[in-house]
């Protein structure tokens, strides 16, 4: 009993310290065991209420929910931020990628509008008179060996007018003073050959005392005197129209 006693009055002083340390305590509870709980308040051990367990786990759990659900607000809250974030992130590079689209379209229109202006462009169109295709330039003033090379380029050669009928035809179709033909003689003065094929020109019209080879002419073209078109030797780097025809179109 001695014993017993001496630990009771031991414990008494315990609590004494603690609340000289510790004035305020908030409240709570404390499991002695046995199922029940010592309860305490703010001013300290006062009073003694016995809460079954049953119910202070009730009273837990209860809180742990709250604590629970204010971790979820905060945790939700957090998403959204993210989610805010990721949405500031997108938004700034959508500006960027349209900016950077919008200079592609600019980009394509302008290449669409050169597309365009390629195909509107005039297509040297040969056309048909007498039983051949000719294609009259009337724009591009160019020396014999280039002219040459035009002509060739679009699949014929320089005009080989073969009879007065074929003359007349075409002079009717031109509008300039002067145009090339395949006629010339820079392998032999005075034989006068064809550039296409190399054989001797069939059909030649001269104008009154030409060919003069003044100057050394040797390339022939079609010169206008008066209303008359005819044959005249010019000097092969002048620059003049000239005339491609070909037998058939492709």
């Amino acid at each position: 009993m001695k014993i017993i006693f001496v630990g009771l009055f031991v414990t008494f002083l315990a609590v004494q310290d603690c609340q000289a340390e510790v004035p305020e305590l908030s409240p709570g509870i404390l499991l002695l065991g046995g199922g029940f709980l010592y309860g305490f308040n703010s001013y300290g051990y006062g009073e003694n209420h016995e809460i079954p367990a049953d119910e202070v786990a009730v009273q837990l759990i209860s809180q742990s929910k709250e604590d629970s659900a204010e971790d979820s607000k905060k945790s939700l809250a957090e998403r959204i931020e993210m989610l805010n974030e990721k949405i500031n992130e997108f938004e700034y590079k959508f500006l960027i990628y349209d900016a950077v689209s919008g200079k592609l379209e600019k980009k394509f229109e302008e290449l669409r509008e050169t597309v365009t202006a390629i195909k509107d462009r005039q297509v040297p169109k040969f056309e048909k008179i007498g039983s051949k295709y000719y294609y009259i330039d009337d724009t591009d003033e160019v020396n014999w060996f280039d002219a040459a090379h035009k002509c060739r380029s679009m699949g014929g050669n320089l005009a080989d007018l073969q009879s007065a009928e074929e003359l007349r035809a075409v002079s009717e179709k031109l509008t300039r003073l002067q145009y090339w033909l395949d006629i010339n003689d820079l392998a032999e003065e005075g034989v006068f050959q064809l550039l296409s094929s190399g054989r001797r020109a069939d059909f030649l019209q001269w104008h009154a005392h030409e060919p003069n080879n003044k100057n050394v002419e040797n390339c022939v073209v079609l010169v206008k005197y008066g209303s008359t078109y005819a044959m005249n030797d010019n000097h092969c780097e002048t620059k003049l129209n000239f005339i491609c025809e070909k037998d058939k179109l492709e």
